[in-house]
This record gives C-alpha cells, sequence and structure tokens, in this order.
C-alpha cells in the first residue's frame, strides 16, 4: 500500500501542476498553430475586424541557442524551449524594458532578464546567438521581463526582419495574441468571437488551430514541449498500476497459505453448521479488518515515501522546485479502496476452496498435502501461456512491433500464468531440477528436498512473489538495452557515413551541413530532418482513410544520399532520388500499396501538400524512416529547419582523422554540435524527462523489490513457524538442532534456485524474441550487476529469515518440560 499510496499523490500532484502562462501572459485570447498559422496576413485582417479586438499581435518564434562565456550551449530550464522572436510579440507578455531599448538593429537584441542573468550580461554588452549559418554575435540592447517571470523557458527577441530570416520557414507565425478592446469585459465572449472568425476564414481546416484563452494559453504556448509534470504522471500511474499487481500476488500467496493453516477451524464450523457464504464472508471481513488496519500504516507511509520522492526528484533536477506536491484526501482514499478490493479478490480465491470442504474431511485435508489445481485454474494457466507466446512469437518474427510497453506487458502476463500453475510448475521443476541432485547433497539437503516436493503448494508460496521481483526487475532493466542494442546494429548496417554529428539541444542548423559538404577530404555530407506529414497514395480519396498513414518522414539532399546510406534497397535505386521523387520503407509501401513509378502524396501539418514519385523500396527502415524526401521541399514545411544529425563521409584517400578534425572546428560555430564516429548509437545526450524517467523506474524498483523481500520474509516466517511439531518430531527422533537449521537452509537455498530458474525461463521468454527481432541475436544484452545482486541476495534473506523462525520455533517448543512431545502432539 506504501508504493501504491505514493504513486497516487504523485500522480494527483502532476495533474494539478498546470503549467502557466508566462509569454502569452499579456493576451486575452491566443489563436495557436499547430505548429504554423497558415495564411497569416489574412487572419491577422480577420482579427482586427473584430469590434471586441483592439490588434492582434503574429508571434513569429524559432528555436535558437546562446554560448556562454567558456562556449558552453545554454539549455533552457526543465527541458522548455529556448525561443528567438520577433520584438513586436513582445507585447504578448507583455515584456517590459528592465534597462536599455529595443532593437534598433539586425544585430542587436533583446534578452530577458533570466537569461541574461544566466550570461551575466546586460545593456550594451555582447551574446553569440545560434543561426542558420552558425553562431554570430549580437549586441545586447536591451534586458526585458513579463510581470510573470518566464521559468520553463528563455526569451531573445530580434526585429522583424532578423527574426524572419532566422525562422527560415515560408510560414514562420505560430500564434497570435488578441488583445480585447477596452470596455470588453468578458473574455469568454471574445474567444468565442474570435473561434468564429477563425471557422469562418479556414473552414474545414480550421482544426489545424488551437484558439484559448485563461488556462488553456499555456496549453497553446507550450504546445509540443512536454512538461515534467506530464512526463511524471505517465511514470507513476504505469508504477502505481503495477504495484497493485505486485500486491495482489503477494496477498494471495499469503492469504492461500494462512486459510490453508485453519482448515481444522473452518471445517469445525461448517460441522456445526456454518455456510459456505459464511465462512467466505469471515475470511473477507477478517481481510477488510486487515486491510483498514494496513490503511491507517500504509497510507501515512506512502505520504511520506512520496515526500521523499518528490525531494530526491527536485534536488536531481528533475522536477523544478515550483512543483508542488498537492497531499489531499483523494490519492490516500483511493488507493485504500483499490487496495481493499484487490485484498477481497485474493480472499475470495483463498478462501474458496476452504469453504468447499465437507466436514468430514476436514481433519484429512489438513494432513494431507493440497490436493491438484481445478481444471478450470489449469486450463486458464494454459490459456494465457498459449496467448503470451503467439504474442512472443510474433514479436520474434517481426510481425507485432515489440516496443511501446508490448514486452513489459508480457512479463505481467507470463506471471499470470505462472502463479496460476505456481504448484504444477513446482512439482515438475522439483521433479525435474530437484530429485536428480538429492543422491549429491548430504543428509540434511536430501531431507530439504523430499519435504520440498511433498508440499508444492508451500513452495509455490515462496517462489511466486521471488518469480515476481526478479521477473520484473529483469525485464524492465533489460529491455532498454536490447532496444539500444537494436538501434546501433541498424545504425551500423545503414550507414555509408565516416562521421556523425548529433546535437545535446534542439537541433544543428543547416549551415553545419553545407559547410561540411565543402570542407577538403569530404565527398559527401547531409544533414538528416524529421518532418511531419501523412503519406497517402496520390490517387486516392482525400476521405478515404485507410490509405493514409502518419508517417516517420526524413528529409536529406537527394543527391548525397547513396554515399552516405545503405537502405537495403530491393526495387529502384537511390541514384533516381531527386526534388519530385521519394524512397519509401518496405512497411510504408505494403500499407500504401505502392512500388516503384507510383505516386504518393504528403500531407504537411502546416496545411500544405506536395506530390512525389516513388523512387526505391527499402527494407532497413527500422529506427529510421517510413519515408525519405528530399530536403529542399520538405524543409520548407518543417516547425523549425534545425537536422537531427549531420552525416558525412570521407572521400577515397583522404585522411579520416583531418576530416574530424575539421568537423570538430567546425562544430565550434554551431552551438550543441558534436562529432561522434560512425554508428555511436548516440543522437545527442539524454533529456530531463530521459533523466526523470530512469531515476523514476529505478526508485520504483527499489520500492518493489524491498516490499517483495518483506513479503518473502512474512511468507517464510507464517511457513517456518508453523511447523513445530515437524521440528519437534524431529528432535525426538534424534536430530539435532544444527541439523535441523542446516535442512531449512537447504530448503532456503533450493526453494531460491527454483525461483531463478523460474524467473531466468520468464525473462528469457520475452526477452529472447525482442533480442531476435531487434538485434538479429538470440542472446539479450542484460543488467549484469543488478541481477547478480539480486541472484546473490535473495538466498540471504531467505536462509537468514528461515534458520532465524525455525531456531526460535524450536526454542519455544522446548522451552518447558514435555515442550516437544506436546508440540508433536
Amino acid at each position: 500500500m506504501i508504493t501504491t499510496t505514493a504513486c497516487a499523490v504523485l500522480l494527483e500532484s502532476s495533474s494539478r501542476a498546470g503549467s502557466p502562462t508566462e509569454r502569452y501572459a499579456g493576451t486575452d485570447v491566443v489563436v495557436a498553430g499547430q505548429p504554423f498559422v497558415p495564411r497569416a496576413g489574412e487572419l491577422r485582417a480577420a482579427l482586427d475586424r473584430l469590434a471586441s479586438v483592439e490588434r492582434s499581435v503574429p508571434e513569429l518564434s524559432f528555436p535558437t541557442t546562446a554560448v556562454d562565456a567558456s562556449g558552453e550551449p545554454v539549455e533552457a530550464p526543465w527541458d522548455g524551449p529556448f525561443l528567438g522572436h520577433s520584438w513586436e510579440s513582445a507585447a504578448l507578455g507583455p515584456f517590459v524594458l528592465r534597462q536599455g531599448r529595443a532593437p534598433a538593429g539586425d544585430s542587436e537584441v533583446v534578452l530577458d532578464a533570466e537569461l541574461a542573468g544566466r550570461l551575466g550580461v546586460g545593456a550594451g554588452d555582447t551574446v553569440r546567438l545560434g543561426g542558420p549559418d552558425g553562431l554570430r554575435p549580437y549586441q545586447v540592447s536591451g534586458v526585458a521581463d513579463p510581470p510573470r517571470r518566464p521559468a520553463r523557458q528563455y526569451a531573445v527577441f530580434h526585429t522583424a526582419r532578423e527574426a524572419e530570416r532566422l525562422a527560415g520557414s515560408e510560414q514562420p507565425v505560430r500564434a497570435f495574441g488578441v488583445l480585447a478592446a477596452k470596455g470588453t469585459a468578458d473574455t469568454e465572449t471574445l474567444r468565442r468571437q474570435v473561434e468564429k472568425a477563425v471557422t469562418d476564414l479556414y473552414g474545414d481546416n480550421a482544426g489545424s488551430l488551437v484558439v484559448a484563452s485563461g488556462a488553456g494559453r499555456a496549453d497553446a504556448e507550450f504546445w509540443g514541449v512536454p512538461s515534467p509534470a506530464s512526463v511524471l504522471s505517465s511514470l507513476v500511474g504505469t508504477f502505481g498500476v503495477l504495484s497493485l499487481f505486485v500486491a495482489g500476488f503477494v496477498v494471495s500467496g499469503t492469504l492461500t497459505l494462512a486459510v490453508a493453516g485453519r482448515l481444522t477451524e473452518i471445517g469445525l464450523l461448517r460441522a456445526v453448521a456454518a455456510t459456505k457464504g459464511q465462512i467466505r464472508r469471515m475470511i473477507a471481513v477478517e481481510v477488510l479488518l486487515v486491510t483498514v488496519a494496513a490503511a491507517l500504516l500504509g497510507a501515512p507511509g506512502g505520504i511520506g515515501v512520496a515526500m521523499l520522492l518528490h525531494r530526491v526528484l527536485v534536488d536531481g533536477e528533475v522536477l523544478p522546485p515550483s512543483f508542488v506536491l498537492s497531499v489531499g484526501p483523494v490519492a490516500p482514499w483511493a488507493t485504500v479502496v483499490l487496495t481493499a478490493v484487490v485484498a477481497q479478490f485474493a480472499a475470495f480465491a483463498a478462501a474458496r476452496r476452504s469453504s468447499r470442504v465437507r466436514p468430514v474431511e476436514v481433519l484429512r485435508e489438513s494432513a494431507a498435502p493440497a490436493p491438484k489445481p481445478g481444471r478450470v485454474r489449469v486450463l486458464l494457466g494454459v490459456g494465457v501461456f498459449a496467448g503470451a507466446g503467439g504474442c512472443l512469437g510474433a514479436v520474434a518474427t517481426g510481425r507485432l512491433d515489440g516496443g511501446g510497453g508490448t514486452t513489459e506487458s508480457m512479463v505481467l502476463v507470463l506471471l499470470v500464468g505462472t502463479a496460476l500453475l505456481a504448484p504444477l510448475i513446482c512439482r515438475v521443476a522439483g521433479a525435474l531440477f530437484l530429485a536428480p541432485v538429492a543422491w549429491s547433497l548430504p543428509r540434511e539437503g536430501t531431507l530439504a528436498v523430499r519435504n520440498l516436493l511433498r508440499n508444492e503448494a508451500r513452495l509455490a508460496a515462496t517462489v511466486t512473489p521471488l518469480v515476481l521481483a526478479l521477473s520484473l526487475t529483469g525485464t524492465l532493466l533489460c529491455v532498454p538495452l536490447i532496444t539500444s542494442q537494436g538501434a546501433q546494429r541498424a545504425e551500423r548496417e545503414r550507414l555509408l557515413a565516416d562521421h556523425v554529428v548529433s546535437s545535446a539541444g534542439p537541433g544543428i542548423a543547416p549551415g553545419y551541413a553545407e559547410r561540411a559538404a565543402r570542407l577538403p577530404g569530404v565527398a559527401a555530407a547531409s544533414g538528416q530532418l524529421s518532418v511531419d506529414g501523412e503519406l497517402s497514395r496520390a490517387d486516392a480519396d482525400q476521405d478515404d482513410d485507410a490509405s493514409v498513414i502518419g508517417g516517420n518522414l526524413v528529409a536529406m539532399r537527394a543527391d548525397a544520399v547513396p554515399e552516405l546510406l545503405d537502405l537495403g534497397v530491393h526495387t529502384g535505386s537511390l541514384a533516381r532520388l531527386g526534388e519530385t521523387s521519394v524512397a519509401l520503407g518496405d512497411s510504408a509501401a505494403r500499407d500504401l500499396g505502392v512500388t516503384v513509378g507510383d505516386r504518393v502524396r504528403v500531407d504537411w501539418d502546416d496545411g500544405g501538400r506536395d506530390t512525389y514519385r516513388v523512387a526505391a523500396v527499402y527494407s532497413r527502415d527500422r529506427d529510421f524512416a517510413d519515408a525519405l524526401l528530399p530536403r529542399a521541399s520538405a524543409a520548407r514545411h518543417a516547425p523549425a529547419p534545425l537536422d537531427d544529425t549531420v552525416l558525412v563521409r570521407t572521400a577515397p584517400g583522404a585522411d579520416r582523422d583531418a576530416v574530424e578534425r575539421q568537423l570538430d572546428d567546425l562544430a565550434a560555430d554551431f552551438p550543441g554540435a558534436s562529432v561522434d564516429g560512425a554508428a555511436s548509437g548516440d543522437a545527442g545526450s539524454h533529456s530531463e524527462s530521459g533523466a526523470a524517467a530512469n531515476l523514476f523506474v529505478l526508485l520504483l524498483l527499489t520500492m518493489i523489490n524491498v516490499f517483495t523481500v518483506i513479503a518473502v520474509v512474512n511468507t517464510l516466517s507464517l511457513v517456518t513457524a508453523g511447523r513445530r511439531g515437524e521440528f519437534a518430531l524431529l528432535r525426538l527422533a534424534g536430530a539435532q538442532s544444527a541439523q535441523v537449521l542446516r535442512m531449512l537452509a537447504w530448503e532456503a537455498v533450493l526453494t531460491c534456485a527454483i525461483a531463478l530458474l523460474l524467473a531466468t525461463l520468464v525473462c528469457a521468454a520475452v526477452l529472447v524474441p525482442l533480442s531476435i527481432a531487434v538485434t538479429g541475436s538470440a542472446v539479450p544484452a542484460l543488467a549484469g550487476g543488478p541481477l547478480v545482486t539480486l541472484a546473490a541476495g535473495a538466498p540471504l534473506v531467505a536462509v537468514a529469515t528461515t534458520t532465524l523462525v525455525g531456531r526460535l520455533a524450536m526454542r519455544s517448543a522446548a522451552a518447558t518440560p514435555g515442550g516437544l512431545a506436546r508440540a508433536v502432539s
């Protein structure tokens, strides 16, 4: 309950932590494009004609970067944007000059106060900013700030002419800020009027624009920029569900053992006319009371853990200090209700068999081993394994993508199947792996094997939570390693380039690739520009959604592609690429039903449309692109014409090291650019949202494993303490206390061995198909350190628990005269 409550509190805090309006705080209504505002001049005229509008101000913005005195690029805080603007849009803040004046020439800029403080500059100083051709010095003419200082972004203001040049787009206007005329008190009425004007102008295409007022202005301002709260909410939601899943497993196993130990009591109640329903209700009420008691400790404990996680994430600069932890009644109460529901399901499963036992069979049932699992349970378990096997087979053969959480979800499915068939699986595992080694063990070990083989239900109750923790941890840690390894392999196969220039910022200005192509010893160079749009057949009906795919589109210089990439072309040729042709990946060509010579249409996000002829179809489209487009036409529709990476190939006979040195020198003029070896597998630094994911996954995995350790200790303690009669019988038969403890230690070690074996099989069932699909190898990459630590720690905890509880049980049984005999009886 502690983990689930912590996740719920963080989730509630994320839902309440809205992004305040910063740069648009001085507007009444915002009309924002996604990402452009098409026909911006016509829209401005339509807005200015409204009687309730004083004026509309265009927002022209583009990514930029500043470097500090040491030449290092300055990043905006908390993964926010670093944007350049036209000084005209400063009125949207409204940004007010704190010192200096507005920019009077194209070589002058105004900085926001936070950025000026970060750079240590003021009016009259010089700052270097990145542009299409690299770094350029600008004189700071002034420093400005709005009433609410920006906390998630940096802003630089240029003259209108320089801003339009730096934007490098045919449609540079991203939004319009609408200022209400005097006497217009109702902002909502103004918003509806603006919305009608937009609909009248664009008709059916009005959906590409957002008309927002109030808190909605922040969504328009930070469109496409994930906030720390949104990243955190997706993580805590996932782990909250996962913690409930873990709790259900552990509670179910513990309750099954506890109820099985009370068969005599339950049989006596049935003998005095208690009905099955009354027995089930008794157990349900008992579990409910335990849940309430757990809530009294778990809810405050979960709030404390949430506070601790919040502090760790803030101190690690993953969350901003402004992120407030909201502790209200909703999260704790919701957690208590969900936990109670999960516990009641577990109680029903545990009480179902015991309530159906006939009173005359009680003594025999309590003394005999547990019967075989029911037919329905077995069929359910087999069905779960069959379904998971089909999905994993589809992943291995490439018919199903293993990403997007598919692989991780398969682990949960396999764990459900393992829980359903746990007694049978443990019986088979014991027969196959314990029985053959029994002869090689000492007497205590042989006795331990016989104990485990005779009571697979007890073995299953201990093995299941261990398999759960080991499988979850192994999968969640290894899947990112495998996907990264697959991406590196795909890149090695695809690249002919000798050098990959990556970016630690928003991207690399197009001037880098242009200048790199002119360097001595360079045979070819081109940037890779990601653009957004939809692919469809050129002859398809516009309303035919089946023939439209949202493609991952990459644009490059057409003449440089054959020199830089080996895409596994099997139809057509990359040499035929030109300004009016396109290359398609296998999956895109198959989905669209086109081949070489056919024509495809690209509907750009800015409302534009282009038609291309298919020049080639290639097979190496994994982790790359569905379509490869000519850069000249695609860049006009890009939100920002910044390359993700730049590929460079050394000319035959040229000195590769000399070319690399020239590229390094060139990178000094382009903030964030760094030269890597080909197929480095690292296309940039990790973002703060990625850091949030990694840190949160590690923290929550640690908590889940700690919770599992506690559950295993409780289960082992319950099982061991309930064997006082067995220990007393062994002592009366002449066994020494040390021999009994060694038997318990062997049981713990062998139980952990079975758990490790089953966890290995579960992880292999998931990781091997994924590895085959993405790397071509059946040997997956493993997170060796954490897995070895878990594998070594599990036997230590189990041995320590069983020996300690076993010692206490034997000591209490022999504490009084005749105690051993009474324990046996």
